[in-house]
């Protein structure tokens, strides 16, 4: 056989295996993605007590993380659902949380509890804050809020129901944030609440976060 039969021959079976291979992709890929999603669900599900369509069940750990320091004396850090942020100082930092309701839009009650300890304040966590997103009104209505940390609830500008606390010294704080499924509204799933960190009372989300 000669040099050149010899090359086509392994040109021909290399692209033989390419496109094998390549057939193969798409099952991989949907297997894949169907594994994701049973994962995902599986995960969603795995925190929830009751069930997840009955007024009363309760969803744990629907946010959790760290947050080492917002600058000054610590540098910057957090982990899990927070984003290292650096505001020039950890004292009286505002944690806010964008829940996925609009005055704009929706109209549905809520409840969430933050419960956690900030070493740096030298205080447990242990807030709970309920509303009702009233659409027809446009407005914030029935809020109750309890706790150690000055707990609030507020519109932004773009009409986004946000909770916040405000933690006197942030350094070494860890919490996490479970719901209850209320009146008329939903259980929230993971990855529902936004977070940012900040000096001020308020701050605006976007639409998405």
């Amino acid at each position: 056989m000669s040099l050149e039969t010899t090359i086509a021959s392994l040109v021909t079976a290399a692209n033989n295996l390419t496109t094998a291979v390549n057939g193969k992709i798409g099952s991989i890929n949907s297997t894949m993605a169907t594994a994701l999603a049973q994962f995902n669900e599986w995960r969603n599900l795995k925190d929830v007590e009751g069930d997840p369509a009955a007024l009363g069940t309760i969803r744990r750990n629907l946010l959790q993380g760290h947050i080492y320091g917002t600058g000054g004396t610590h540098v910057p850090s957090a982990k899990g659902d927070f984003v290292a942020t650096d505001l020039g100082s950890g004292e009286n930092v505002f944690i806010h949380f964008k829940i996925p309701l609009n005055v704009n839009v929706n109209s549905e009650m809520f409840w969430f509890n933050i419960k956690g300890y900030s070493y740096g304040t030298a205080k447990i966590i242990e807030e709970t804050l309920v509303g009702y997103c009233y659409h027809p009104g446009r407005r914030l209505q029935s809020v109750s809020t309890f706790g150690n940390m000055t707990p609030g609830i507020y519109v932004d500008d773009n009409g986004n129901i946000v909770m916040r606390i405000l933690v006197p010294s942030i350094y070494f704080t860890t919490l996490r944030i479970d719901t209850m499924r209320v009146g008329n509204g939903r259980l929230f799933a993971l990855g529902d609440l936004k977070t940012k960190l900040s000096l001020t009372e308020t701050v605006v989300f976007g639409l998405e976060g």
